[in-house]
């Protein structure tokens, strides 16, 4: 049985955790829910990979990971490559946005994608279609809004409606947290799809494992904080 880690600073990683037990329930998981470097999205690359090698290095001391998920768009987009070659023997799985199954349903014009600064800033994907017409919004307050806001979700639909003016049929989630409020785009913008990425980070994992086992799994989420883990607990079980 694989032990499969996951790294985020806080919400996102819930929900992609979440998916992947769901889609590929034959693993051992750890949630590394760093909350004491809350928000990735405004730091540096140069801060994030330091970060990112400090908790690895952490984390392998009391868990043998086989896999690495960046639960995170913005770990994605900063530190995925220089995480694959220094830590050579592991297999890594980043997140991205999920522009290319948008653009199968709609035109790059109609298209909104939101994430943090450092995502639209270093992401591959959403510098290529950067002159496409496609619109791109940062919210950088918006992942720590939701970790602060995780029993009272609708208490951000102002928040969303004074911050999303623009025109579009189709809003790409470029942060995991925000799958947090999925429910409430729906609500606002009935007319609206949603896209995000933690299905596509389930499947991916579920392409490299390989083992047939009845073992039982199991699930942890680290995070230092108490009172977020309690939180981080409530929102994977409902």
């Amino acid at each position: 049985m694989k032990n499969v880690l996951l790294i985020d600073s806080g919400t996102g990683g819930v929900n992609v955790l979440k998916e992947c037990f769901k889609v590929v329930p034959k693993c051992n998981y750890l949630l590394f829910c760093d909350t004491k470097n809350l928000p990735y999205g405004t730091k540096s690359k140069e801060e994030l990979i330091d970060i990112t090698q400090t908790n690895l290095e952490k984390i392998q001391s009391f868990f043998k990971f086989d896999i690495v998920i960046l639960a995170c768009n913005t770990l994605t987009a900063t530190v995925l490559e220089q995480m694959r070659i220094r830590y050579n023997e592991k297999l890594f799985i980043g997140t991205v946005p999920a522009i290319k199954p948008a653009l199968l349903e709609f035109d790059a014009r109609d298209i909104l994608v939101i994430g943090t600064s450092a995502t639209l800033k270093h992401n591959k994907l959403v510098q290529k279609y950067k002159d496409s017409g496609m619109q791109f919004l940062a919210l950088d307050s918006l992942a720590t809004l939701i970790d602060e806001n995780l029993d009272n979700l609708s208490s951000l639909d102002d928040f969303l409606k004074q911050n999303l003016k623009s025109s579009f049929k189709a809003i790409v989630l470029g942060c995991t947290h925000y799958v947090s409020i999925k429910e409430n785009l729906k609500r606002i913008f009935p007319n609206v799809k949603i896209f995000d990425s933690a299905n596509g980070v389930a499947r991916r994992l579920e392409s490299l494992i390989d083992d047939d086992t009845s073992k039982t799994c199991q699930v942890q989420i680290f995070c230092e904080d108490e009172k977020m883990l309690a939180k981080f607990w409530w929102a994977f079980y409902n």
